[in-house]
């Protein structure tokens, strides 16, 4: 499953805006405040429209600070109905994998806050096709659920509390718990890993083999160090270690918390995205992972991550989840650069890249698609120019000796801050007006 096509009316700065989605992987760029994260969020209500269909799991309505806000005679005014459309044109393998549970060759819905609450009337055709996954899963049939996720900027976890033993649940209620809430937290999975982790120290086998060995090479996939070895869980220290191979050779373990914030990020989406889809999908075994479908979204996809790791990260999240279609923002023309060129939106013009941007250095996509000046230049190279063009324009025109005075003190500054460059002084002092 997954979004085709977006529609977006009168939500925060939104007044009326569509979006075509790549299948597997879109990137948005843009300035702050252009929208970007408001995006994602209008794209969590989409895919909550989905939750209708499930019960005990809130859907997401469109909030009253969501609402376009207008000036109208130096007045706020509300701008409604506020409108969120989606359109899915499900390929033949999900026609198939779906025949029995109400597909359609087009699957439309929408959701619209008009009065303060948030429709579901025209979102049926999604309603009913989560209804019928449910019903049949609940009657015995071996149903593939569609994962639904969404990481905001605030998504570095931190456990302090003494995690203990999962409890049994119906699985689908545990992956769709907290999924749109943009901080999910890493508790649950941890608490299932502990479990299994737990199982094979006591029993030398965990409760489901095939399940930890899926959750164990998501993580390592996600992972772009060939050090790493594995992961496990330390009942002393209360979370999760990483295992890695020294220069020595021997194997030595990183606590969650001693591990750099790139790979903190990384560990906690993969092992969040991998348990939901184990919980979905648990009848796929080993596959669960690779075979369950669905839409994330991941807000400033680049956050702490090395510039060497964000050229790869794209690549690694497709792999290790191949039916999964991926929404992300980011800042790092790194992550531009390892994009194929439907895979790119530049939201401030809400357009799509026409060339594609692995054809481009890092400098023109800095400065062609983020309209970054001067991008080969340090901020301390322009400002030399800047002030050295602006005392030079003062020579020139003759100016008045009080200004030339002027110009005399901002010499000695650039002088004194521009010391380490003998050229540049140089330059400075042989323009100087020399003393009558």
């Amino acid at each position: 499953m997954r979004i085709d096509k977006l529609n977006i009316k009168n939500f925060k700065g939104f007044e009326d805006e569509s979006f075509s989605l790549n299948p597997q992987f879109t990137v948005f760029i843009g300035d702050n405040a252009k929208g970007k994260t408001a995006m994602l969020q209008a794209m969590s209500v989409a895919m909550g429209s989905f939750f209708l269909g499930i019960d005990g799991i809130d859907s997401r309505a469109i909030q009253k600070n969501e609402v376009r806000v207008k000036t109208i005679d130096g007045q706020p005014r509300p701008q409604k109905p506020v409108v969120i459309e989606a359109e899915w044109r499900p390929e033949q393998e999900e026609m198939v994998l779906w025949k029995d549970y109400a597909i359609k060759p087009e699957m439309k819905w929408k959701r619209e806050n008009i009065k303060n609450n948030t429709t579901s009337k025209d979102a049926k055709n999604i309603r009913t096709f989560a209804e019928s996954l449910l019903k049949a899963s609940r009657d015995g049939s071996r149903v593939v659920f569609p994962l639904f996720a969404f990481y905001g900027t605030g998504r570095l976890w931190a456990i302090h509390e003494k995690l203990n033993y999962q409890k049994q649940e119906e699985g689908v209620k545990m992956a769709y718990a907290y999924a749109l809430s943009a901080k999910a937290s890493p508790k649950e999975f941890l608490q299932w890993f502990k479990t299994q982790e737990d199982s094979v120290k006591k029993f030398e086998q965990p409760l489901d083999m095939a399940h930890l060995t899926a959750f164990k090479r998501t993580i390592t996939q996600l992972i772009p160090d060939d050090r790493w070895q594995d992961v496990a869980f330390d009942n002393k220290e209360n979370e999760l270690t990483g295992i890695f191979t020294t220069d020595a050779g021997t194997k030595e373990k990183l606590k969650f918390s001693q591990l750099s914030d790139g790979f903190r990020n990384i560990i906690a989406i993969a092992g969040d995205l991998a348990y939901r889809c184990i919980q979905l999908n648990p009848h796929l075994k080993e596959e669960a992972v690779e075979k369950t479908p669905g839409i994330v979204l991941i807000d400033e996809l680049d956050m702490h991550l090395h510039p060497n790791w964000q050229r790869r990260i794209v690549d690694d999240f497709k792999r290790a989840f191949p039916k999964i279609q991926f929404v992300a923002t980011t800042h790092s023309p790194f992550i531009v650069q390892s994009l194929k060129a439907d895979e790119l939106r530049i939201l401030d013009e809400g357009r799509m890249i026409a060339d594609d941007p692995l054809k481009n250095s890092i400098e023109e996509i800095a400065q062609q698609e983020m309209g970054v000046e001067e991008v080969k230049r340090s901020k301390e190279f322009i400002e030399m120019k800047s002030r050295a063009k602006e005392y030079f324009d003062l020579i020139k025109q003759g100016a008045p000796n009080e200004i030339l005075h002027d110009a005399k003190q901002k010499l000695d500054e650039l002088r004194i801050k521009y010391n380490n460059d003998p050229a540049y002084v140089a330059l400075l002092e042989s323009e100087m007006p020399k003393k009558d």
